[in-house]
This record gives C-alpha cells, structure tokens and sequence, in this order.
C-alpha cells in the first residue's frame, strides 16, 4: 500500500490511523506539492456491483457535502474520490492532537479547556447541523485540537455513508449494534431513530463529561452501556471530581438528557450555554473566547487562547495525522503508524507479596544488593518491615506551617536550597519495570520489541500522565517545581544507591513492585506508591489497586448477593491465607466460611484435587494468584464440581509488556469456561499500551500531589521532607478517577474497586463490579 499513488496524484506515504472507517494516511499531493492526509474507505465485500455503484454515489454525495462546511473548527476536505473501487478523503494535514490521545495522556484536562474544546465542537456543529449534516460519530478520535488551541471536527458526513453502507436497519436484520462509538452513542440511536442534531450534542456531553472526569459516562461491555444509555444516569461529574461547579455539571447533564427535547435546542443554544457557564467558573479558570456568535461571525483560530498539554505523543487511531512539539522532560517521540491492536488478556503472575514469616533484617546495617545468577534475574520478594520501623526512625517535626507550594512561580524564597542559595529542584521518580529495559528481559538477548517500541511510549505515557496531575491538582506555576524523571525499578538497586544519583527526590510512583528495598536508615527511606500492583507495606509502599484483602472482600459480597454458595476452600496454605490481610480472613469477615490448604497448593496433584475440596465440604473454590488455575478448575470440572471456581487476574497485568500478555493468554487456554476472575484494575491489559494503567496512576499521582501540598517551606533536607511526605500521604482525601482515594493502615488505597470476570470462550468478559455491592454489567 505504501507508495502508491492514487488517481496519479496522491502519493501514499506512511499510515497514521487505522478503525473501523478505514486507514488515515499522510500523503504528498503531487498536483500542488503539499502533504496531506488521505482516508480510505472500504465498502463491504459482501456488496454486488449495483451495491458498490450505490455506495459510491452515496460516498461523492457525502464527500461533496463534507466538502462544502467551511469552518475554522472543521477539519477542510480537499477532495474526493475513487481509485481501483477504494472510496477516498483528501483532508488537511492538522498540527496537533486528537482529544482521544490528549485523554490518554492527562486522563482528564482543565474544567476551562474542556469547555473550551466544546465551545469550539458547538461552532463546527452549528456550521454543519445548519447546512444540514449530521455527524453521527462525534467522539474524542474525531476531535483534533491544533497547536493554537482550535478544537476540530473530522469526518463530518462520513459515519453517515458508512452507516447507510452497512445498511440503515442493521440493528434488526443482523442484531449488531448501530454504527458509531457506543460509550458517545445517544439513546434515541439504540432505538434506530435517525435522530437530529441533537444526537451529535448527546455525544459532545458524553466527551465533555470524559474531559472532565477521565472516563466516558458509562463504562463496560458494548450491550451493558447500550442499556445504561437508554435507562441509566451516569455519576454526577461534580460528584467524581470537585472542580466541576454546579453551572458545569448542569451544562453537562442537559446535553445527556435521555430525550431529545430535553436537551439544548441545537448548538447555538449549547454553545451560549458554555459561554455562560465559562464566565461563572473561579477566576482566572474561564479561558472561552466569547468574540463570536453561534453562527456566520467566527473568529480566526489565532484569536483563541492556546491550552492544552505539550504537543507530543504517539499518533491514536482512527485520527489526522500530526506533528509534535519538543519536551524538556519527555523524550520526544515521532509519528508512526499502528496497527489495531489485538485484544489481549492479562499478563503473566507476579511473585506473591511477602509473608509475614520471612525474616526480618536488622536496623542500622546497609543490606546488600541482590547478585543476580548466570541466567535471567528472578524476580525477588519484598521484605516486610514490622510497622514500629517507621517509629523507630522517626518523623520529622517542627516544620513551618507554610506549604511548600505556597510561594508564587519563580520565587525561591522559603524553599529548600542548595549553595549559593540556588533553588533545589525537587524529584519525583516515575518507575518502570527493569525487566523491560535494556537487553531482553534480563539475558544477553538483543532487545525485544517491547524494549524499541512500546517501552518508549509505556515511559513516555508515565511521565505526561504523572505531570498532569501533578499541574492539576498544584496549578502549573507551583507543578513546575518538581521535576518529573524516569528511574528503572530494579531488585539489583537499594534506595541508597538510587538516592546517591538523585540525593533531592522524594519518591517514586509507577510499576515500583521490582524495588526490593530495605529502609535501614533514615537517609535510604524513599516513599514509593505502586499504581501495578496491591504491594503495600508499612516500610513506606503505598497501592493503588485493591490488595488481596479488599478482593476478598469483593468475593464474598458477590458470593452472598449473587449464589448460594456459604463454604469456601482457599487453595492456599493456611499461614498464608489466614494472614490479617489475606484473602481467607476477608471471606471470613464477609460471612463465608472458609478452608485452606494443610499443605503448599503446588503439593496437591490434580488427581487429588476433588477429594481435597469434597473432604473440605466446599462449595466454592478460590485460586489465588500464583496458584494453577486452569488445572484446579479443569480437575474440577471433569470430576462434575458444578459450584463456583474464582481466581485472581495477574496483580500487575495491567503493566505487563506484549511478551508477558502472551504467556497468560497462553496459560488461560487452559482455564474452562464459567470460572470466574477478579480484577484490581480497570481495563484489560489488550488497551492501547500507553492507556493501560493510565487511571491508576493518574490516581496515584493525585494522592501525591496533595500530600505535596502539604509538605513546608522552610529551609529542610530531601530526607525530611521524604518522611513528612510519607506522613501526609497516609491522610490524603481525594477525587479519582476510578474512586475517592485514602489509604488505610497498611497503606492500601481504602474501597478501590474490584472488577468480576467469566471465562467465556477463549476471553474474559467483564460481568460486574464490587464498589460497595456487586453491580453486575448488564448484557
């Protein structure tokens, strides 16, 4: 495909966006000597010839008309045409991004530049609606945002062809769903009405209430949001993040009207009413440009106020192509094609967190690094410090009351410095797994391609995703102040030795589950929170996900609400089963009686398993991770056990690179069919890599950075600022993404959610969620 040249004139040059409408590529007009991006679409095969010429005149009728929308907020369509049957799109090459990879990488932006984006769909959409077009497909991939700050609309008049293409009454006839993006789709699409223009300002709420929040408002499998869509209301915005003001909220919940007539009138009314909301935010937050009327008296684009994150990153799909801006701190990384991606499952089991028997090192003694064997480095287990250690090395006191943060941008009064009375430039480390750095996961193998593609995007996505809240929640000014760099989790590097390197960072948040450290004195203590994996412990680890004791917890809520099944065995030993925070003791406290294992789970061979569970007198079996789960559940099945099999999703699936994902699907091809899975994050790991994890960590770094806030201004050292960090993080209260964020004793995040899948085939499908009950996913 690479090369060839369309109708003699469009010289295709590298893919940029592939999705459901076809492929996006940057092209060269050889005509006029400019690069462009060409769209190509593909009719179905299925069609006869009189169906492909209908299709076509469909395709010239929709282009001319697309062709015709003269707007600063729309993307402007050159041409149109065929070559060897391939309808195509000439559109103008947009400098920027789409709002969908803007989204992946600040999982939610600004309440003034989400209304700003809006403001400018309203203006596309007032252009369009009044010319008669109907988008259909309004979502955060069909909105660009230009280096000016312009929001805007592609593809206007295209979701119209393609659906007409795959045939007006396909809800009917073939059971699929309607054509467009489910979680942006309106009600009145799901009943096969046709819909107004009031459709496309249904869609804009649901992208406004993602700017917002972080998440579409309504999440799940594609015939679950369906259902919400028509009977649900979605989480208050105002509810999920503090910032959004009741005139916001409003605004946003009038665009999700379940009726049509309940919604503004057309774009017009919707653009006045952001206008209106934009004057009512705090001061110094509304940034909409209010020099223009809803229709015929458009501004220039430069006239708008530039926002947005920095111009960089990895080219979504299914959008325009665009160029990049340089960063100071992320490594910049330049456009390149990407293929769908395939649906993945969960990557490989980690290690178990510690146990509670393992012993203890001494305090006041460097311990030294782990020596790696001749072959690849394995994996090695935390050590668990006893609580008193943080009472031991104590916490620092008589600090100012002064906020670190307080002092305007710029000013190096009151803050920690180095000689000369220069301004120290605070750290925070941004962690991501050894085992993807370098050569090939810890051999002399030549890298991988993880290690040259998707590392790059994986650590890039990490750092934009942490400055992001970071700025959020400290404004940009004082977010300035703490630079944020990546550091390599490595069993092989003590906190000492990491500190020598950065002797002013004060702690690390990511994929930290590979540090194996030992907190021996007050000088190597670095607070780390982990966003991959449950890993939480009193020797300053914090976890994002749901620990094993919260999993518990969720399965014994959907065992009591949704069977009949009272009697548990935990195919686990007892010691650690029964552990305070373990999974046994959570089932417990939740009403489940419960049996463990007088032996190592690895010691039971499969021919004993269900006389092991009959002598147990249970009615449901629980697998913990690092536990064989396919084998106990096949073992059972085939022996005729009809009660429930649960087991764990990999605890850091979610940061498992393409090598991982592959040996857990591998491995769940031998779990059956009805088993079901917990899982402590959101998404399967088959997302688009620099997504995946991007919620957690987003949530993660908020928790930082308010305890941030909170750290004082006096002249103090890294070292006891790292403890007061570790002190306040223990009572932050925050809005996340996911949920509301605090920690409880043993520095597990308190209430995060809990996901239930069922083996179904050869793929896991969700089935519901534990947040306070069990919501099951409607299908």
């Amino acid at each position: 495909m690479q090369g060839r040249l369309l109708n003699g004139r469009y010289e295709l040059l590298a893919p940029i966006g592939a999705g459901g409408m076809g492929q996006v590529w940057r092209a060269r007009d050889r005509s006029l000597d400019r690069e462009v991006a060409v769209k190509l679409l593909v009719p179905s095969a299925s069609a006869d010839e009189s169906e492909q010429e209908q299709l076509l005149a469909r395709f010239r009728q929709e282009a001319r008309a697309a062709a015709s929308l003269d707007s600063p907020y729309i993307v402007a369509v050159h041409d149109h045409g065929e070559d060897d049957g391939t309808p195509y799109l000439v559109m103008a090459l947009v400098q920027g991004r789409s709002l969908d990879l803007i989204l992946r990488e600040s999982v939610r932006v600004p309440v003034a530049d989400a209304l700003r984006w809006a403001a400018d769909v309203c203006r596309a959409l007032d252009v369009a609606h009044t010319a008669g077009i109907v988008h259909r497909d309004i979502k955060p991939g069909n909105v660009m945002v230009a280096r000016d700050g312009t929001a805007k609309v592609v593809d206007f008049g295209i979701a119209t062809f393609v659906e007409r293409a795959a045939g007006d009454s396909r809800l009917t006839r073939t059971g699929q769903l309607p054509f467009g993006s489910v979680p942006y789709l309106a009600p009145e699409r799901f009943r096969q009405e046709a819909g107004d223009g009031r459709t496309d300002l249904y869609a804009l709420g649901c992208v406004l209430y993602e700017l917002l929040v972080g998440r579409p408002p309504f999440t799940g499998t594609a015939v679950g949001v369906m259902y919400n869509h028509v009977n649900d209301a979605p989480l208050r915005p105002g509810a999920a993040r503090r910032e959004v003001t009741r005139p916001v909220e409003r605004l946003v919940l009038d665009l999700l009207a379940k009726a049509p007539e309940d919604r503004p009138a057309d774009a017009a009314t919707a653009l006045d009413r952001i206008l209106v909301v934009a004057r009512s935010l705090p001061t110094g937050e509304g940034a909409v440009s209010e020099a223009d009327a809803p229709a015929g008296r458009e501004p220039a684009p430069s006239d708008e106020v530039p926002s947005g994150p920095p111009q960089s990153g990895p080219v979504p799909f299914d959008e325009v192509p665009f160029e990049e801006a340089p960063s100071d701190e992320v490594p910049s990384t330049t456009a390149h094609a990407h293929a769908v991606p395939e649906p993945q499952d969960p990557a490989h089991t980690r290690p178990a967190p510690p146990r509670a028997n393992q012993p203890t090192p001494r305090l006041g003694k460097t311990t030294a690094p782990i020596t790696p064997g001749p072959g690849p480095r394995s994996r090695k287990r935390r050590l668990l410090l006893p609580a008193a250690l943080l009472l031991a090395v104590g916490i620092p006191a008589g600090f100012g009351v002064q906020a670190l943060t307080a002092p305007d941008a710029g000013s190096t009064s009151g803050t920690p410095s180095g000689d000369g009375g220069k301004e120290t430039v605070l750290e925070i480390g941004v962690a991501h797994s050894y085992r993807h750095v370098g050569n090939s996961h810890g051999t002399d193998a030549r890298p991988d391609e993880y290690e040259k593609t998707e590392l790059t995007a994986f650590k890039t996505q990490q750092l934009r995703t942490v400055k992001s809240a970071l700025t959020e929640t400290l404004g940009a000014g004082k977010a300035a102040r703490f630079r944020i760099v990546p550091v390599t989790a490595d069993p092989d590097t003590t906190s000492r030795e990491l500190l020598a390197g950065h002797p002013n960072m004060l702690a690390v948040i990511g994929d930290t589950t590979d540090f194996s450290w030992v907190h021996d004195t007050d000088e190597a203590f670095l607070p780390e929170i982990s966003t991959c994996a449950e890993y939480a412990h009193t020797d300053g680890a914090f976890a994002i996900p749901a620990d094993e004791a919260r999993q518990g917890e969720a399965m014994a809520r959907y065992l009591r609400t949704e069977t009949t099944s009272r009697r548990v065995l935990v195919a686990e030993d007892k010691l650690w089963a029964g552990r305070e925070d373990g999974i046994g003791t959570a089932l417990r406290k939740g009403g489940i009686a419960v049996r463990a294992l007088d032996v190592e789970p690895g010691k039971v061979t499969a021919s004993r398993i269900p006389s092991v569970v009959a002598a147990a007198g249970a009615d449901a079996v629980v697998v913990p991770t690092g536990t064989r789960a396919g084998v106990w559940a096949k073992a059972l099945r085939t022996d005729g056990f009809k009660g429930p099999v649960l087991t764990q999703a990999g605890p850091e699936g979610i940061c498992a690179d393409s090598e991982d994902r592959s040996k857990a699907r591998a491995r769940d091809k031998n779990v059956p069919a009805g088993v079901l899975r917990t899982r402590n994050y959101s998404g399967e790991p088959g997302d688009n890599l620099p997504a995946r994890g991007n919620q957690e960590l987003y949530d993660g770094a908020l928790a930082l950075a308010t305890a941030l806030k909170k750290l004082p201004s006096t002249d103090t050292s890294a070292t006891s600022l790292r403890h007061t960090l570790d002190r306040e993080i223990q009572h932050v209260s925050v809005n996340g993404v996911l949920d509301d964020i605090s920690f409880e004793k043993r520095r597990s995040a308190r209430g995060r959610p809990v996901w239930f899948d069922r083996r179904e085939g050869n793929s896991w499908t969700e089935i519901g969620k534990v947040d306070t009950e069990f919501e099951p996913t409607r299908r």
